[in-house]
């Protein structure tokens, strides 16, 4: 299983897929199929791309060095198809209250956090929402309750 990492960047905002992964900004709330599938093609045309500029860059490069720099751009290319996977899907937002297993008061949303899990295919960015208690005295929830995750299972 994946490592737990410390937060990254920010939270960010909707924006449009090619945007995304151009500024590098991480990814959208939830996405349907189709435009999950269509920021995996970018990244992956982009990771193809940087692999031909790299081996322009060194003509003279063994296949072992190529097959080297191949599996390190494969790497990130995965952390980036599971972050659309997960990410694009569930982020641990609810519509209804989320209860304080302290007080039961409703949790107020305060937002997205971002973490990084170290996985064997790659470093995956996720995000989760992030609640807090107003009458606990700043009890949270990252993720909210113990079975967040993809289809109700927990994502470490």
């Amino acid at each position: 299983m994946g490592q737990l990492a410390g937060a990254g960047e920010a939270s960010i905002l909707e924006v449009g897929v090619e945007d995304e992964w151009k500024k590098g900004i991480g990814m959208a709330r939830k996405m349907s199929r189709k435009r999950r599938k269509e920021a995996f093609l970018m990244a992956a045309s982009e990771a193809f791309e940087g692999l031909e500029t790299w081996y322009d860059e060194h003509p003279e490069a063994t296949f072992g060095e190529i097959e080297q720099e191949a599996r390190r751009r494969r790497r990130e290319l995965m952390g980036k198809a599971l972050e659309v996977l997960v990410n694009g899907r569930d982020n641990g937002v609810r519509v209804e209250g989320v209860q304080c297993e302290q007080c039961s008061a409703e949790m107020d949303f305060k937002g997205y956090l971002p973490w990084t899990v170290r996985g064997l295919e790659g470093d995956t960015k996720l995000e989760r929402a992030y609640y807090v208690c107003p009458e606990c005295k700043g009890e949270t929830i990252f993720p909210p309750g113990s079975g967040t995750g993809v289809a109700g299972r927990p994502l470490e």
